[in-house]
């Protein structure tokens, strides 16, 4: 059993959860206060210690740690994902300023595993500044003048904006639609509204309402550009007045850039949270999710030079129909369907046995079409988000085989004693990409 060094006088590993994959840990002496922070990737999770100690470069700091005098408390802070640990270090880092504050030894403030690109709780309390009407302009401004700004793409799915323009023809003003929402940076920028700009031109309405954000405040919060595209989006979070929710495209392409641009993992508990700010349910963040999954799947395929085969046709799809008349006879059974339909799949097998009862060889072929379906099959891992706990979900594959072994016990051999057999494969999941 690894044993702590004879500095180490006081220890507390409370916080170490049974499956962690990693730990926020803390140093401290005793004697003056001073302390040492970091993180660390177990060698098997839940294990600690596991003779990894810290990796600090400060000789003050290594020569107590390596002396013989009890002076030093260890703990865990925290423990759990891998990346979480890394960015809550790199947050503790960044408010303690490490590096520079005399209370510790380390050198440098560690960087995260991913960057988070918007700090979610101050966007909406500038939402929210915003519907208090804090940032409102006294007097409307010219539509002509404002569509000569740049604008954001806050959504990527633009509705037609008929309605609006009918609208507003009746009334022959916008008031029926929010302020526009102007940034204060590059001579203006449009943060929200276009769709009340679009509609206002069509409709000849000469002026709409504002809302300003000045460019102090956008310096004194160092507000960037992903928050001030999250801001426009939580300004349409359920449908408002003539305003419509963000669509489910806008969020997806979000995800993905927040992934390609930060390293920000999909499953993120920030992404969760920037989905539930929207308004939108728990299920609906992991059809999302999973969605922008799948696109990031089919662009790592691209790089390779291949593509996803998505059988659009189902079973009736040219490849499955060539695969299957090449293995089928007289004595051949051969099933396929979605590989994301594990009962369905298993329902057809009983179908076929009972149409050929004398059956020699089963041959179970299934389909993919999504990464997500091919998760489903092959079975996956997953981690709580709350416990922080990893276990494995049992694909579909394993409960067919468990279900057709049951039934060659029962059945081994055909009518004409001829012994039966069977196996599991898949159809072509990629293939070249074509130009």
């Amino acid at each position: 059993m690894i044993q702590f060094p004879n500095s180490i006088k006081e220890f507390d590993l409370s916080a170490l959860k049974p499956d962690a994959e990693s730990i926020k840990y803390l140093i401290t002496n005793l004697n003056n206060g001073m302390m040492y922070s970091g993180s660390h990737l177990l060698y098997e999770r839940g294990v600690f210690p596991d003779g990894y100690w810290h990796s600090s470069s400060n000789s003050e700091f290594i020569n107590l740690f390596y002396g013989m005098k009890p002076m030093l408390k260890y703990e865990i802070i925290d423990s759990g994902d891998h990346a979480e640990m890394k960015n809550l270090e790199r947050d503790f880092h960044k408010k303690e300023d490490v590096m520079n504050n005399p209370l510790f030894y380390n050198l440098a403030n560690a960087g995260g595993a991913y960057v988070v690109p918007v700090r979610g709780e101050f966007c909406k309390h500038v939402v929210q500044k915003i519907k208090d009407g804090e940032f409102r302009t006294k007097d409307p401004e010219r539509v002509e003048d404002l569509n000569k700004l740049n604008k954001l793409q806050v959504r990527f799915e633009v509705k037609p904006v008929g309605e609006i323009v009918n609208k507003m023809k009746e009334k022959g003003d916008a008031s029926n639609a929010e302020p526009v929402l102007v940034w204060e940076i590059n001579e203006g920028t449009i943060g929200d509204g276009n769709r009340t700009l679009e509609a206002a031109t069509k409709a000849k309405i000469p002026t709409v309402h504002t809302n300003r954000i000045p460019e102090s405040f956008i310096k004194e919060h160092d507000i960037n550009e992903d928050e001030m595209v999250r801001i426009g989006q939580l300004l349409n979070p359920v449908p408002e007045i003539e305003k419509d929710p963000t669509d489910d495209e806008t969020i997806i392409k979000t995800l993905l850039k927040y992934n390609r641009d930060h390293g920000t993992p999909f499953n993120s508990s920030s992404n969760k949270q920037y989905i539930s700010d929207l308004g939108l349910s728990h299920q609906k963040a992991t059809y999302l999710i999973g969605k922008a999954e799948e696109i990031k799947d089919d662009e790592d395929a691209e790089k390779i030079g291949k593509t996803v085969i998505r059988y659009e046709d189902g079973v009736d799809d040219p490849i499955i129909k060539k695969e299957v008349a090449k293995l089928e006879d007289d004595h051949t059974i051969v099933i396929t369907g979605s590989a994301g339909a594990g009962m369905r799949l298993f329902a057809n097998t009983i179908d076929a046995m009972e149409e050929k009862p004398n059956w020699q060889r089963l041959i179970c072929k299934p389909y993919y079409g999504t990464d997500k379906n091919r998760k489903s099959w092959e079975g996956h891992w997953k981690i709580n988000p709350k416990t922080k706990k990893r276990t494995r979900v049992t694909g579909y594959k394993e409960d067919y085989e468990r279900r057709i072994s049951y039934i060659m016990a029962l059945e081994p051999e055909n009518s004409d004693g001829i012994p039966r057999s069977y196996s599991i494969d898949k159809m072509p999941h990629l293939q070249d990409e074509i130009t």
